[in-house]
């Protein structure tokens, strides 16, 4: 049976919301041709696998007695129970990034998996990265022309080395009400409006408690939040239609998304917007895809604001890997992680398949400048 390791929980702050994602998923993978294999990583950073990790009650009073902690090695594209002896407990036919937020999301296991050779079915080191940080998602957006939001960055470093001219540039360039964000996390946490310096002041600190990094825009006021998911399946790019999520505050919170009423928030589906909007949003989830060289399940989250389509953040691991937006069953998710699977063993097949070899005479030359000389 090919093994499916499927990776989720992590340190980040997102580490409860991705327990369900990954259980989700380990769930939902098809068991006729796969056998997923959990690997929950603790608020600690250890890893962990077991038969326990596929309920999700179970994580409610966590036990690490049942489970085994489990680790990579250098040079094997399999799986490894640490213990006296390391002792091989499977082959990896690939893998899925289930893990929200820093040290998941932001490309740290992506890059993990391709130094052990192990196919991801999931957004590659370079889109990770680019996309959890919402700085750079800024600059890149704006090399392929995708709208977003005027902002300013505030360095931690910076704001404590001169708070008045960070606070005067932010009211001089962006004026009030403003949006504080964790350059780095997800979800909506950390988030907070500011309406006035002393507000500002402490939005700011209050960001620094979860990054070094704030991003601050202006807040918009009478606008729609909107999302929309992509993917690579065999046939080629399958972008969702529009859903138009619905908060129940100023701003989408944490809450909204995950703890609304009735178990979770409320939703339009389709978003009830001109066919014209929804196809341009569409269109531009496409292109993002594209050009950013995406694998695996994104979600994209933009802003209609004043009839403009603003690109406000891309999720490479969003939650539940947004099988909502694509099936309203679960054997339609099953049906799409057996498509991205196949997908990435292909693709990781091509990649091995480069020469990663060049021999030289560079090390066969003497006295060369950088290397170590013969003493006279």
């Amino acid at each position: 049976m090919k093994n499916i390791l499927v990776f989720y929980g992590g340190k980040s702050c997102e580490h409860d919301v991705s327990v369900i994602t990954g259980v989700l998923t380990l769930n939902s993978i098809d068991k006729t041709l796969y056998n997923p294999v959990p690997i929950y990583v603790s608020k600690k950073g250890e890893w962990y696998t077991g038969k326990e990790l596929f309920d999700v009650s179970f994580y409610k009073n966590f036990q690490e007695k049942p489970l085994k902690k489990v680790t990579l090695l250098s040079g094997e594209s399999g799986l490894f129970i640490k213990g006296k002896r390391l002792k091989k407990l499977c082959d990896a036919y690939s893998a899925i990034n289930c893990m929200h937020g820093l040290n998941g999301e932001d490309g740290s296991l992506s890059g993990a998996l391709k130094l052990h050779n192990i196919p991801l079915a999931s957004p590659s080191l370079f889109g990770s990265s680019l996309s959890i940080d919402k700085e750079f998602t800024k600059h890149c957006l704006k090399g392929i022309s995708v709208s977003r939001l005027d902002y300013i960055t505030v360095l931690e470093k910076d704001y404590f080395l001169d708070k008045e001219k960070v606070l005067k540039e932010v009211e001089e360039n962006l004026g009030y009400p403003v949006i504080v964000k964790p350059a780095n996390l997800g979800s909506s946490i950390g988030i907070s409006k500011a309406s006035d310096n002393v507000s500002l002041s402490s939005a700011i600190e209050n960001g620094f408690v979860f990054d070094n990094k704030l991003i601050i825009e202006k807040k918009l006021s009478d606008f729609i939040e909107l999302n929309c998911a992509c993917y690579e399946g065999k046939n080629g790019l399958v972008v969702s239609q529009v859903e138009r999520p619905i908060s129940l505050s100023e701003i989408l919170t944490f809450k909204d998304k995950y703890e609304g009423f009735k178990g979770g928030g409320e939703r339009e589906f389709p978003a009830k917007i001109p066919t014209k909007t929804a196809e341009k949003v569409r269109q531009i989830t496409k292109t993002v895809y594209e050009r950013f060289g995406f694998f695996g399940i994104i979600r994209v989250d933009y802003l209609l604001y004043n009839g403009k389509i603003y690109l406000n953040e891309i999720n490479t691991v969003p939650g539940s890997l947004a099988y909502y937006l694509f099936s309203d069953t679960l054997k339609g998710f099953s049906d799409i992680l057996t498509e991205i699977i196949e997908l990435s063993v292909q693709k990781f097949s091509s990649f091995s398949s480069r020469k990663f070899e060049y021999n030289s005479s560079v090390l066969d030359i003497k006295g060369v400048k950088g290397g170590k000389l013969k003493n006279n």
